[in-house]
């Protein structure tokens, strides 16, 4: 190959990642509203911190700055009107730390001093999230499931004398409650539980509701490492998405909008230049995939994600930058 020849195919390849670039940007750019996750060192470190993103500009915020009454926030999840998230983390100053479920409110300025709905009480009280109306927070208090409403009050024990269940979350119609137990997904309807199709693979967990017909899950595949599954609620066979790996774990998804687009996860991809888990992003009409860093491009001078864990991501479509 001449010179010549060579320098005229590096232009047009640097143009045409010019142009895919640009699309790229174009594409994403249109993406509102406002993720939140948390970062750590591991579960039982208690050095958690809770961090937002806003979609449109790549502004990113840290959530407990100012707490001071509690300590590692883990695993939010908004309300229908996005101005209030549940997590779960410990009251601050206890001789050992205690998981309980907390709610924090947006001022428009910052998220306030969280009210402890359920302790410290003891018990281990985790995963905490709100019906699709707000109104209601489901939970785990020491592997059983329990409604509450939005204030704490008017507690309703729903799994009592059954087995361990866990990770409870609401269908779209807000009245069936995905869970696992033993590493299986059931639905709870009317009081009935039915465990869902799971297929090929060891055990699943993480359920997210995403439409009338079907759920997120997470899948722990025969190679040991997570991947995120469409299951349905008919019993039809679950499907795989492209973003999956046998040699990293994926998981922690998270629709944006309906999630027939996009999707947030999480991934174990070493080939991120960075150590552990990290928050990733998928467009599923197009067939992409790259970690959230590489998806704001210029819009940011620092990194995202982290030497730490980045995990747990939610949505809502309510953009929450402080008012001006």
């Amino acid at each position: 190959m001449t010179k010549r020849v060579a320098a005229l195919v590096c232009v047009m390849v640097l143009a045409l990642s010019t142009i895919l670039i640009s699309a790229l940007q174009r594409d994403t750019s249109s993406l509102e509203g406002t993720l939140i996750y948390h970062r750590y060192t591991d579960y039982q470190s208690w050095d958690a911190t809770m961090w937002t993103i806003d979609l449109a500009s790549g502004v990113q915020r840290r959530v407990n700055s100012d707490w001071v009454s509690m300590i590692s926030p883990i695993n939010a999840h908004f309300n229908a009107d996005g101005k209030t998230i549940t997590f779960m983390g410990s009251a601050a100053g206890l001789a050992e730390n205690d998981w309980d479920i907390f709610t924090s409110q947006w001022n428009g300025k910052v998220w306030q001093e969280p009210i402890n709905l359920t302790g410290p009480n003891g018990a281990r009280d985790e995963d905490p999230k709100f019906s699709p109306d707000g109104k209601t927070i489901i939970y785990k208090e020491d592997g059983v499931l329990v409604t509450m409403n939005a204030d704490g009050s008017n507690k309703t024990y729903l799994t009592k004398g059954k087995p361990e269940s866990s990770m409870p979350y609401f269908a779209k119609n807000g009245k069936d409650i995905l869970f696992e137990r033993a590493g299986d997904i059931y639905l709870l309807s009317n009081g009935v539980e039915q465990i869902m199709y799971a297929g090929p693979g060891q055990s699943s967990y993480y359920p997210i509701g995403l439409d009338d017909k079907s759920f997120l899950y997470t899948r722990v595949q025969n190679s040991k490492h997570d991947s995120i599954m469409q299951g349905f609620y008919d019993g039809s066979a679950s499907k795989s998405y492209f973003f999956n790996s046998i040699d990293w774990d994926t998981s922690d998804s998270y629709p944006y909008q309906d999630g027939s687009r996009y999707i947030f996860y999480v991934t174990g991809d070493y080939l991120i230049p960075h150590g552990g888990y990290n928050l990733a992003f998928a467009d599923l009409k197009n067939k992409k995939r790259w970690d959230i860093d590489a998806w704001f491009n210029s819009k940011r001078t620092s990194d995202i994600n982290s030497e730490f864990q980045e995990l747990g991501p939610a949505w809502t479509p309510v953009n929450l930058e402080p008012k001006k």
